[in-house]
């Protein structure tokens, strides 16, 4: 039956008109990421659209860098890649895009970084000292502040799903830092 999957699914693309541009920058989304001790950040991912090439400055989420690496010289169009050179772990999920340049994916990091504090304050609820006694006093706060470290970003999210799935009414599992790499 698998000639006649593979059959439907060419046929399936032709009808949606399913088509992919090699002659343009890559774009495409990250399967998996971890901290390789030797090679650094290490990042899975499948090009959806345009050609990927050694030398290439990425950007995917809060990570940017250039891509190293001598195994692949190009990735085109539906091609599973590990991606090597980024200054940061990128995480499951993110999409990720080849930029003109350094500068340009530095601004758009930096972007993304300040996006992303501003939603951490303003989710934040900011209390003082007195006020979170009186809740622990009461009995109204019973929070387990959790840190999960992993090898592979798959691995945190699995964890941290899995832990936020256990709180009840008497006590809130909180996942305060959730990351990869060793612990230090």
């Amino acid at each position: 039956g698998v000639d006649d999957l593979l059959e439907n699914v060419l046929l399936l693309a032709d009808m949606l008109e399913l088509k992919a541009n090699p002659n343009r920058k890559a774009r495409g989304v990250i399967i998996e990421a971890k901290l390789d001790h030797s090679r650094g950040a290490v990042a899975t991912a499948l090009v959806q659209n345009g050609t990927l090439h050694v030398g290439d400055m990425v950007v995917a989420g809060n990570a940017f860098g250039r891509i190293r690496g001598e195994r692949v010289k190009h990735a085109t169009p539906s091609t599973p890649v590990e991606i090597i050179g980024f200054g940061g772990v990128p995480e499951a999920g993110d999409e990720f895009m080849a930029v003109a340049d350094e500068k340009l994916a530095r601004q758009v990091v930096e972007e993304r970084a300040a996006k992303a504090r501003a939603s951490m304050v303003k989710n934040s609820s900011a209390s003082t000292l007195e006020e979170l006694y009186s809740k622990l006093e009461q009995g109204e706060v019973k929070d387990l502040n959790i840190i999960i470290k992993a090898d592979v970003q798959g691995s945190v999210e699995a964890v941290k799903q899995s832990l936020e799935k256990i709180s009840n009414d008497e006590v809130r599992v909180k996942v305060i830092h959730a990351g990869v790499g060793g612990i230090s």
